[in-house]
């Protein structure tokens, strides 16, 4: 993906405007041009679909109800780019979500303009090294809720509304509906891609689900109902689990 002739364009998703700022100056003294900055999401997916962008370069901890890693797997859905995190607080639990969406680099905020540099370059030679079959394609643009997968040679349509949960099964996954399960030929890694970033949570390594469908959640033994399975939820992902549920009382 890198060009000789023309200079490589830089997403900066980044809420923070001062530190934006600089972010911005230090890519353009690294021979970069800035796109943006996107304080959030909804900015960032306008930007990557209507501007030219080889890079994204994202803060993690983002305001709104959509953060820096389920926004790269938009992004990516929409269409393959290196990433680079940028993340204030390196806990376990966060770097074991980002690395999910293949990052080039995890890098520690404040960030050195020599680390960044490094990461950017590695990020732009990696990916271009890349073979293309590797990219996983994106989603049918004209039916978002949706996807079509083969079943007996025929290609079936499924509602991800209806898919209450989605499994890593060797180099298959499983899709969980309330009537049946539906097997898919692909890694979790690629198919995560498709699923939309504010329905699908984390709740295992190997395990997303729907939190449309979440029924039961039992925080002090670990355990989550999604329609009728009984779920365990690993600790790492608990708290954003959590997060993403309206709880009151």
């Amino acid at each position: 993906m890198a060009r000789s002739e023309t200079t490589i364009r830089v997403l900066v998703v980044e809420d923070e405007p001062l530190y934006a700022e600089q972010l911005e100056a230090a890519l353009e003294d690294l021979g970069y041009e800035p796109v943006g900055p996107a304080a959030d999401a909804r900015i960032a997916l306008a930007l990557h679909r209507t501007e030219t962008v080889d890079l994204a370069l994202l803060d993690v901890q983002l305001r709104g109800a959509t953060d820096g890693i389920q926004l790269a797997a938009q992004l990516l859905a929409h269409r393959p780019i290196p990433l680079v995190f940028l993340t204030s607080h390196a806990d376990g639990p966060t770097f074991e979500r980002a690395q999910e969406v293949g990052p080039a680099a995890y890098l520690t905020k404040p960030v050195d303009p020599d680390a960044l540099q490094r990461a950017l370059a590695l990020a732009v030679r990696n990916f271009g090294a890349a073979p293309p079959a590797a990219a996983p394609p994106p989603p049918p643009a004209t039916v978002p809720d949706a996807l079509f997968v083969k079943e007996n040679g025929l290609l079936e349509k499924i509602r991800l509304s209806l898919v209450q949960s989605v499994a890593a099964e060797d180099k298959l996954c499983a899709l969980t509906l309330a009537d049946r399960t539906v097997h898919v030929r692909m890694p979790l890694r690629e198919l995560v891609m498709h699923l939309p970033a504010d329905r699908f949570v984390q709740i295992q390594r190997s395990y997303y689900v729907n939190v449309e469908h979440i029924e039961r959640l039992d925080p002090v033994r670990h355990l989550v109902q999604v329609g009728k399975q009984l779920l365990p939820v690993s600790r790492l992902y608990q708290d954003e689990l959590l997060r993403r549920l309206r709880t009151i009382g």
